[in-house]
């Protein structure tokens, strides 16, 4: 039976759970919480608090910096999430398993309403000249639920991104009205069929030449639309099908659908879905498959950016072949990647701050007839957190430097295969870290970890789609292999790799600027990761030539090397990441260049020990240096363990967004 006063608390608890913003319309009840920490053992003079914003007066980790740096150039709009976040009382915990998830759906929306009222831009104009902003506002709202996150991606990247990307002005007027949420739009590219291999579906847009309109039609129950996030409350869809011009398929192009009736809700005649109910994680989006039968459409529906039907009839294109046209049709798409990286790097941020604030407060056992020591002094603490938090800052920077890539470059012939081959790479490596990071947080956290309330359970369920959607991960490496591959024989053809992705390999050698092969030193950790990329390369250039002169063609030749496409493709995603990290330490402002620099020591010593076998065997590591790594990341880990609680505090994860104790225990969840 609970005490008076422990009565009082937990009433007070729920009270405060109970209040809601009275100035917004909210179908949900409102919770609010605060987030309070005990002293962290490894700080004597800790400051308590109820806040998680308590740091150490003597700490030399300058934060306020260190939030600026990981903000970067639009940190405007990442506070004015932020700011939503925390005035509109949104509940840190949404419980799924005893909701509906038909009533889940219900209220995201309602949610999502909340978002697009406060939307800090106007959405056409940076989908269409300033895409970085767009990035930085999913990466700040991949903090909260990230079935609404992934929701809003829907219909802001995937349905308006097609539309503002693929379409003209004449599709203006529809991103502004789906901007208000006043149309809602879903995505229709995968099929049942067919996912990875676009080229391969078959749903059909034929040209009638007398109503001057095209026929939508799904052939058969494996053409039909699939996983198609949106489309149980969606109005339209921008459908990816084959366009039929008298008999001849001239290729996959997009059309805006019209799904739904926008007053009612009812679907429109021709129009057939199917509910993909329950899923492992993100129950919140309505994911349903659908198909067409003779659904007619005008034709200034057809996404017209490259090309068009005029009123006469007449197909015109600014390509030459089908191909060049496919492929600058789904190159516009390589932005929805970035916003992948963007909610991950989100998530990661709030499994860190849960599992490292946990750490710093758990204690189990201690030395004889001594009091219990914090978990986080352990190195099997420390020894698996301290890797992922470096790499998280590692991943900011990449995904900067991607972002700002992919904004400048991306519509330039000349340039755009390195946008996509960058975009493709940067989901792969950041999807397979959001997964790592919530999983090992997970496991660090015990059975509170596995308690839902908790977050990190959800974002590992829900995260866990990331590397499928927008590209599967083992697709959109072969991709990065094919890019590499077609940079390394330019380069060879021309006799020098300068102005290219290989620039720093002169003479058949890694260019050398480091000073003595120490493997904690960033410079001789960029040697090695940039030795392994060319020699993988090489190694799978020399692979394919010879199973090509032995009688095998190009697609029988790429399948039966497809595992080394990949691992070159990842050792090239490591050179990457470390790369941009340790750039941007030596560029930032100097109170915060010594624990950058710190960071990327770690990360890049993380990266060394998983490939310590390749490196070893291939002799571009000697084993006498091999030897020193694993106790090497140990010893990292536990400096930067002594700071990690201003570093998580760097993260800027708004309070209400966590669980309102460090402990992970003792609340109520209303």
């Amino acid at each position: 039976m609970l005490s008076n006063d422990a009565a009082q608390r937990r009433l007070k608890m729920v009270q405060n759970h109970l209040l809601v913003n009275n100035n917004q319309e909210v179908n949900f009840n409102g919770l609010s919480s605060s987030f309070g920490t005990n002293s962290h053992p490894l700080y004597n003079n800790y400051i308590e608090s109820n806040v998680c914003s308590a740091k150490s007066p003597t700490s030399p980790v300058d934060v306020d910096s260190l939030k600026a740096f990981l903000d970067g150039k639009y940190a405007d709009t990442k506070e004015k999430i932020r700011n939503t976040l925390q005035k509109n009382h949104f509940p840190h915990f949404f419980d799924y398993d005893t909701l509906h998830y038909h009533e889940a759906r219900k209220v995201l929306m309602g949610w999502a309403k909340i978002f697009a009222d406060n939307l800090p831009f106007d959405l056409y104009q940076v989908l269409t000249q300033d895409y970085g902003r767009f990035v930085s506002w999913f990466e700040q709202m991949g903090v909260f639920n990230t079935s609404l996150v992934v929701k809003m991606a829907v219909q802001y990247s995937l349905f308006c991104g097609t539309l503002a990307n693929l379409g003209t002005e004449r599709h203006a007027d529809i991103v502004r009205k789906a901007q208000r949420l006043e149309v809602l739009g879903c995505f229709g590219m995968t099929e049942k069929g067919h996912g990875s291999n676009v080229r391969g579906i078959e749903t059909t847009a034929t040209w009638d030449q007398q109503t001057k309109e095209f026929i939508i039609n799904t052939p058969n129950n494996l053409a039909m639309k699939t996983w198609i996030g949106g489309s149980g409350f969606g109005h339209a869809g921008v459908i990816f099908a084959h366009l039929i011009m008298n008999g001849e398929d001239k290729g996959v192009h997009v059309f805006l659908v019209p799904m739904r009736d926008q007053k009612t809700g009812q679907l429109l005649k021709g129009v057939y879905v199917e509910d993909c109910e329950l899923k492992l994680g993100l129950n919140g989006i309505d994911n349903f498959s659908f198909g067409f039968k003779n659904v007619r459409i005008p034709r200034v529906n057809l996404l017209n950016r490259y090309s068009d039907v005029t009123p006469e009839g007449k197909y015109v294109c600014k390509f030459k072949t089908e191909g060049q046209h496919f492929g600058a049709t789904v190159g516009e798409l390589s932005g929805g990647r970035i916003i992948i990286a963007a909610v991950g790097m989100g998530a990661c941020k709030v499994c860190l701050n849960i599992a490292i604030r946990y750490s710093s407060v758990r204690k189990q056992f201690g030395p004889p007839n001594k009091e219990e020591i914090a978990i986080l002094e352990y190195p099997s603490q420390y020894g698996r957190l301290m890797p992922l938090l470096a790499r998280t800052f590692a991943m900011q920077s990449t995904l900067n430097y991607v972002r700002d890539v992919y904004q400048l470059k991306h519509r330039n012939p000349d340039t755009s295969a390195l946008g996509h081959a960058l975009t493709s790479a940067l989901k792969c490596v950041s999807s397979f870290h959001t997964l790592n990071t919530a999983d090992i947080c997970r496991q660090t956290c015990g059975g509170a970890g596995f308690r839902a309330p908790n977050l990190i359970a959800g974002f590992l369920k829900d995260t866990h789609i990331f590397v499928t959607f927008e590209g599967e991960n083992q697709v959109l490496l072969q991709q990065v292999a094919k890019y590499l591959i077609s940079q390394y024989q330019t380069g060879a053809k021309k006799g020098c790799f300068m102005g290219g992705i290989f620039e720093y390999y002169q003479g058949g050698q890694v260019k050398k600027d480091y000073t003595e092969e120490c493997v904690a030193c960033p410079k001789y950790q960029l040697y090695l990761f940039r030795s392994r990329e060319i020699r993988m390369v090489e190694e799978l250039v020399g692979k394919l030539r010879k199973r090509q002169q032995s009688g095998e063609d190009d697609w029988e030749a790429w399948k039966n090397e497809i595992a080394l496409a990949n691992s070159a493709a990842l050792a090239f995603c490591d050179r990457l990441v470390h790369e941009q990290f340790y750039k941007d330490s030596l560029l930032c402002s100097f109170s915060i260049s010594k624990v950058l620099h710190q960071l990327c020591q770690l990360n890049g010593l993380s990266q060394v020990q998983k490939s310590l076998g390749w490196l070893v065997s291939n002799q571009v590591l000697c084993p006498n240096l091999a030897k020193k790594v694993d106790q090497l990341v140990v010893n990292h880990s536990e400096k930067i363990s002594k700071i990690a609680l201003d570093l998580v505090e760097s993260l800027n994860v708004p309070t209400n967004m966590l669980p309102p104790k460090a402990n992970l225990s003792d609340y109520v969840v209303e």
